[in-house]
This record gives C-alpha cells, structure tokens and sequence, in this order.
C-alpha cells in the first residue's frame, strides 16, 4: 500500500511540474489547453517513470536471494518516505486551493508566497525524503532502488523544462 502512495505522490509530481514549467512561457491569452497539455506531459512522464522503477522493483525482487526480507525492507523504506512526501504534498495542494476564488491578486500572491518557494525546494524535499527513507534499510538493494527513483524523478523536471523551452522556440 505504501509503494503504491509513493506511485501517487509521483503522479502528482509529474502532473504539477508539466504545468509548473509551462506557466510563463506561453503569450496565448487563454492558456487553459496550453496548461493542460503540458500537465499531461508531466503526468504521462511520471507514469513513464513509475513504469521504469516498477520493472527496477520486479528485478530486484526476482533476482534476490531474501525476497520476503527485501520486501519487508522496501515497505518500511516507502513508509519513512511518505513522512517527508506527504506533508510536502498536503502543502502544495493546500497552496493551490486559494486559487480557485477568482481573485488575481490571491493568484498572484500565493504563487509568490507559497508555490515559488515549494517549487524551489522541490528536489531538496526529494533527496531528503530518499535519504530519509532509504538510508536506515539494511538492504543495499533498497538504498539502490532508492537512488536510482530519485534520479529519474530529479531528470523529470529537466526533460519537461527542455520540452518546454523547444516548443517555445517554434
């Protein structure tokens, strides 16, 4: 249960980094399908990812010698970093819920004073919560699988900003 909130919080990730790096780049005055469109990107980008480490997971597991024990060890791994990512989570959708009073001053405010800041400190709270999670495991294929979902949760948000800034150049 916990690998499987960990596969939602990397949904939501993806879904809010192909909007996050979209915003500002685009001089469309209605840029709802801009948005979605690249929201989608992130979505179907994490998905990617969350297949890639799926298939990591079931090699892992195939090839171990101790599969009940590195289970074990992957459930408590998930579980510590759900104490980082969900708190995390809860901040950004709870950011975001004041944007939907139409207000462009609220908007603006809480982009300034609470998206850009959490923004910012993304890949910081995705490290922490990695090492938080993984570096108490006895196993050293879980501190792998660890390190080997951050990295391509950290190269996420570099192939989307590239998408980005391609389709803004044509």
């Amino acid at each position: 249960m916990t690998l499987f909130a960990l596969y939602l919080l990397a949904l939501l990730d993806g879904l809010l980094c192909g909007a996050r790096l979209s915003m500002g780049r685009c001089a469309l005055i209605r840029k709802r399908r801009y948005y979605l469109r690249n929201a989608l990107y992130g979505l179907i980008g994490a998905q990617a990812i969350s297949t890639i480490a799926l298939l990591a997971l079931l090699l892992a597991v195939r090839f171990s010698g101790n599969r009940g024990e590195l289970r074990a060890d992957l459930e408590a791994a998930a579980g510590r970093m759900l104490w980082i990512f969900v708190p995390y989570a809860i901040a950004v959708v709870g950011s975001m819920a004041p944007r939907m009073i139409p207000s462009t001053d609220l908007r603006s405010a809480t982009s300034v004073f609470a998206l850009g800041p959490l923004s910012a400190i993304r890949s910081l709270v995705m490290i922490v919560g990695v090492v938080y999670g993984a570096a108490p495991s006895r196993l050293a294929e879980t501190k792998l699988l660890g390190a080997f979902v951050l990295l391509l949760m950290l190269s996420l948000e570099i192939v989307l900003n590239s998408l980005a800034a391609r389709a803004q150049r044509n």
